[in-house]
């Protein structure tokens, strides 16, 4: 069976009205609602971000491969929001337990569990090789290319094709390679 969001959601959060700016760091993880308790912000010891939400049967493994996990990394959010079928939060799944998701599906069974099953190592697949089987990879930041010709900055998630037009549109892309 799969683990799901709810499986990793945590409760021992504060959860304070957002009628004013959020702090810049807190000594526990703290969510911020509006009057009619939908979530603004997180605030935790490592900063602040705004209140990213996932249901909360949400599988873990598409969490992993998701701009969830992304923006999580990107923005630096402490945790995403957990709600249930109605938008309610129901808890937050901490930025850390999705790392240790993380790191488990990369090493099967070598990290401890955050308070689940060890997940099975996936089946070692065609050549022995476990990426061929479709084994999780870490995520890679985009390629970034400025255009020369415009100057236009290109994220890309694979190497151009010599016809790919330039994000700024209207021409196509030439690579600035200084």
């Amino acid at each position: 069976m799969s683990l799901s969001a709810r499986d990793l959601t945590r409760t021992d959060h504060r959860v304070v009205e957002a009628d004013s700016t959020p702090p810049e760091r807190t000594d526990e993880l703290t969510l911020g609602v509006d009057e009619r308790g939908t979530p603004r912000w997180v605030v935790g010891p490592a900063g602040r971000g705004p209140a990213l939400l996932v249901a909360a049967s949400t599988p873990v493994d598409e969490l992993l491969t998701s701009n969830a996990l992304f923006r999580l990394l990107d923005e630096h959010l402490p945790a995403l929001v957990v709600a249930d079928d109605s938008g309610r939060p129901v808890g937050v799944v901490p930025a850390e337990a999705l790392g240790e998701q993380l790191l488990r599906q990369l090493d099967g069974d070598k990290w401890a569990a955050y308070g689940t099953d060890v997940l099975a190592p996936p089946d070692p697949g065609v050549m022995g090789d476990p990426l061929l089987a479709g084994r999780l990879r870490p995520p890679t930041a985009p390629i970034r290319i400025f255009c020369a010709y415009c100057g236009a900055l290109n994220a890309l998630d694979e190497f151009p094709e010599p016809d790919r037009d330039c994000a700024a549109g209207g021409h196509r892309l030439e690579p600035d390679w200084r």
